[in-house]
């Protein structure tokens, strides 16, 4: 209008551009983020202080996974680039292409749900193949696949010991379930369509690297950082007790008993110390063989099975069914008795353990 006011279809006009204005923005907002802004407000997601608590454990978890990568392959093996994303599983699994290997980990004990890795067929492939010694293999075989379960094993063991020492909670790990899925599209986790998403690479010295993705439900995440600010304030409220405190002015001092044993506590064992007195199954294989169900029928006494082991070869040695070394019989006072040889390593444990399943 001339005299400087607005009519009312001005004034409609740009209240509707501030709507447009309003809707714009906050869609914008919900994309930062990653998740639409209903799931942004409730109970699945994560706050940031719940992610920079789970960061915290990543960290201790993929140093620990690194250094038992190192241990198996000989290669010095580093931790690096931890990343976490939360949102819906659909929208998470669109940005991984190619080929992958799933292996889902069920948990249980002080912490239950579902640890699915996902790592892309390149980066199986660059762990694997120094494993079984065939540097320019590119399928995923049924060795490669047998091998990786070993890997995945090895890393989660180390994952475990991690979650049970900083959650102070007894936390037990399943055998892993190994898929090789040809589309990402048909990963899968229990527990929720929200989901935390862990990425980091391990770099393996002059090897390149390895990509893991990590998945587990927003509940699950939710439990774990519940667990760890819990032991955190029980490790402060037990190093606030052995200071002085004040009550109404007046100095009050923890009572402090004596120790009951007097000792020197032992170094570097750890929580091993706890495991010391539990007994293992230890047998010795003399050989092994292969049998039609017709020639197993017609055994009787009298009968020869041929091993494939040749005379005087070393005997395996084994500990809950897995081989940790070789040695020679001997006979000690009319018994029969092993004499060690030779510790087996990792490695050579890894592929005993690989070809005997495809024996």
């Amino acid at each position: 209008m001339g005299d400087g006011t607005l009519s009312q279809d001005e004034i409609d006009a740009l209240l509707q551009g501030t709507d447009e204005l309003m809707t714009e923005s906050l869609g914008n907002a919900s994309t930062n983020f990653g998740v639409s802004a209903a799931a942004a407000g409730s109970v699945e997601s994560l706050s940031e202080m719940d992610k920079n608590l789970l960061g915290e454990l990543i960290r201790e978890i993929g140093n620990s996974q690194a250094n038992a990568l190192s241990a198996l392959t000989g290669i010095n093996t580093a931790f690096g680039s931890p990343f976490i994303d939360v949102g819906a599983l659909e929208n998470l699994k669109k940005d991984i292409k190619g080929r992958v290997v799933q292996a889902k980990v069920s948990i249980t004990g002080g912490i239950a749900g579902e640890w699915v890795y996902v790592v892309p067929e390149k980066s199986v492939l660059t762990i694997t193949n120094i494993l079984i010694g065939q540097e320019n293999n590119t399928e995923i075989t049924d060795l490669v696949t047998n091998t990786f379960g070993e890997v995945i094993t090895q890393i989660t063991g180390a994952m475990i010991t991690v979650l049970s020492e900083k959650l102070n909670k007894p936390i037990t790990p399943g055998f892993p379930n190994i898929d090789l899925l040809e589309d990402p599209a048909a990963i899968s986790v229990a527990g929720g369509q929200m989901v935390v998403r862990l990425n980091y690479v391990f770099n393996i010295h002059d090897r390149g690297s390895a990509k893991i993705f990590a998945f587990l439900s927003v509940p699950m995440a939710r439990s774990i950082v519940n667990a760890y600010n819990a032991a955190k304030a029980t490790s402060a409220t037990q190093f606030g007790a052995g200071t002085q405190q004040q009550m109404g002015g007046v100095p009050v001092r923890p009572v402090g008993f004596e120790p009951l044993q007097l000792g020197v506590a032992s170094e570097g064992t750890g929580n091993i110390a706890l495991l010391l007195d539990v007994s293992m199954k230890v047998s010795v294989e003399l050989g092994r063989t292969r049998m039609t169900i017709k020639e197993i029928l017609g055994l009787g006494e009298g009968s020869i099975i041929e091993l494939d082991k040749l005379a005087g070869e070393p005997v395996d040695i084994l500990v809950n069914d897995k081989l940790i070394a070789q040695g020679e019989v001997v006979v000690i006072d009319e018994n029969f008795a092993v004499r060690v040889t030779k510790i087996v390593s990792p490695m050579e444990r890894l592929l005993e353990n690989t070809s005997s399943r495809h024996g």
